[in-house]
């Protein structure tokens, strides 16, 4: 048996044709029946679910469908991270990119 793709945590702004199985996070700025876009600070993605998201800041596990105007995320797990603390989320984020990219 295959094993599955990890889910690579990416600001909205980075994500590309390389990425398949990410997860962002950020705060829900529209939603409709089977559908909601998370804003991260970077830029927003739709994010499609069936499930109502558990609050208005989540962290959004899926996958990507890339279309010629932009990204769709396809999610798989919704987490609630209303009690995070989103300015030092962010601020972590930034470090971890910084510190992967002197990797490369």
């Amino acid at each position: 048996m295959a094993e599955r793709e990890h889910f690579q945590e990416v600001l909205i702004r980075d994500i590309s044709l390389e990425n398949h199985r990410v997860c962002v996070s950020g705060q829900i700025v529209g939603s409709s029946v089977d559908s909601f876009f998370v804003d991260d600070g970077t830029g927003q993605i739709l994010v499609k679910s069936t499930n109502k998201p558990p609050s208005d800041f989540v962290k959004v596990f899926g996958r990507l469908l890339a279309y010629e105007n932009g990204f769709e995320l396809q999610a798989e797990m919704i987490k609630d991270y209303s009690k995070v603390d989103k300015e030092l989320l962010r601020r972590v984020k930034e470090l971890l990119k910084k510190e992967n990219q002197k990797l490369i």
